[in-house]
């Protein structure tokens, strides 16, 4: 039996759940390791791409990201080079760009975008020190660290730079349904659209991105979720909260305050819908976000899977795991690793 790997990146790349998506070619291929090479599977565990490469990722809009002689570059699903490794540091493909750098003399990083043909946009801001992908077509730029940043178009023009609100250099800036969280010179939490509107007043101390239409917020130690029009739709009664996904989201109640590690500990995970609804009783110690229409969570010791509607899809049977990633999950039963589909068939 052939022994591999497969890689499941859903916290670093982001998952894209329209319909349409699911057409794209090499979207149901699966990077996988194999005698030192990577290359892809299919959903039924046979090798679509033998392993060849260095490193790869996941396809997006019909490339994926490969590694080869210590450079990175696309490939189309038949394994070819459509843009040849010659990067230092590339990001996937999003609205039909790509970021791309190379470094320097000096050794720094001169990030720029392509097109879908491997085109230069050429950005008009130099020594950019890092970019974001592209979303709701807008991408950004930052100059020594996060204290200048600007943003720009598909184009390569600079849209505008940012005046009166910066970002936090340890949460990954990008935006969400036509929103950029930022903090105003006060340190209060805010939007602005893609023009550099600014929304709201600052009116919260913290708060999330926008998913499903909502956003959490924190007032004081506890956490709730408001709609675009800035108006608390779940008041702030959560010692833990997370974005919404599918609709839902997870919310901890019940936490404690360890006082040598400085954090809130342990808890109760629960479920919400839009309108602060639970569908789940409060019997998880732990859980994650909905993906691809489950969410992975634990009761009695053991890992299982639940569907939007709060029911049980696939038995407490884990060790441990990972959410579904279109369409298969990475799991540990009986002290083993494989993926399943989710009907919670083995498929490897």
């Amino acid at each position: 039996m052939k022994h591999f790997k497969l890689l499941l990146l859903i916290f670093l790349f982001p998952v894209f759940q329209s319909t349409a998506q699911h057409f794209i070619p090499g979207h149901f291929f699966y990077p996988a390791f194999e005698k030192g090479k990577y290359g892809y599977i299919n959903s039924t565990g046979q090798w679509n791409i033998s392993p060849k490469f260095e490193w790869c990722d996941y396809f997006y809009e019909g490339k994926a990201i490969a590694k080869e002689k210590g450079k990175y570059g696309f490939i189309d699903v038949k394994g070819d080079w459509v843009i040849k490794p010659t990067y230092d540091t590339i990001k996937h493909y999003s609205e039909g760009l790509a970021a791309v750098a190379s470094r320097n003399e000096e050794g720094s990083l001169n990030w720029d975008f392509i097109d879908s043909i491997g085109t230069h946009l050429n950005l008009k801001v130099p020594a950019l020190s890092n970019v974001t992908s592209f979303s709701d077509g807008r991408a950004i730029g930052t100059e020594d660290g996060f204290l200048n940043f600007y943003f720009f178009n598909k184009k390569g023009s600079v849209v505008y730079e940012a005046n009166g609100f910066y970002m936090d250099e340890n949460r990954i800036a990008d935006y969400s349904e036509g929103l950029l969280h930022v903090y105003t010179g006060e340190g209060r939490s805010t939007f602005v659209d893609t023009s550099g509107t600014i929304w709201g007043n600052g009116e919260f101390e913290n708060c999330g991105d926008f998913h499903s239409g909502m956003a959490w917020f924190q007032s004081n130690t506890k956490y709730g979720f408001i709609n675009k029009k800035g108006e608390i739709i779940i008041p702030a009664e959560y010692d833990s909260v997370g974005n919404f996904s599918d609709g839902i989201a997870l919310v901890k109640v019940n936490m404690k305050y360890d006082a040598n590690e400085m954090k809130m500990k342990d808890g109760v995970v629960e479920y919400l819908d839009k309108e602060g609804k639970k569908i789940t009783p409060a019997i998880y110690s732990e859980g994650t976000s909905f993906a691809d229409g489950y969410a992975f969570v634990k009761y009695n010791g053991l890992y299982g899977f639940i569907n939007t509607e709060g029911n049980v899809a696939i038995d407490y049977q884990f060790e441990k795991g990972q959410n579904f990633f279109r369409g298969l999950a990475y799991v540990k039963k009986d002290n083993h690793w494989e993926y399943i589909n989710t009907k919670g068939n083995k498929v490897y």
